[in-house]
């Protein structure tokens, strides 16, 4: 599993737990670094159906999904995956979606 490559860009921690990414809290952020999220693709096969309030924390709305792939899917063999890039403001103290 590379998580590195997976999940994360910059320096803030995540956590990987059955196939979902989640970021770390902001306190441990620094501004201008990004967090990638990610899940498995839903059984529909589109993104915009990816609908998991626990990875809207801290407020950051539920869209900006996009298709990807996870390499840690499928006992590891990878998968497609809906992705999405977060990034911290430490000015304002909140996250949002990388346009």
């Amino acid at each position: 599993m590379n998580i590195k490559r997976a999940i994360v860009i910059g320096t803030t921690s995540v956590l990987a737990v059955g196939g979902v990414a989640a970021m770390a809290a902001p306190a441990m952020a620094d501004d201008n670094s990004d967090v990638v999220q990610a899940v498995g693709m839903p059984a529909s096969g589109s993104c915009s159906a990816v609908s998991l309030p626990a990875l809207n924390w801290a407020g950051v709305q539920g869209d900006g999904w996009t298709a990807g792939w996870g390499e840690w899917l499928n006992g590891g063999k990878g998968g497609q995956a809906c992705v999405r890039t977060l990034t911290y403001n430490n000015s304002t103290q909140t996250w949002s979606v990388v346009a």
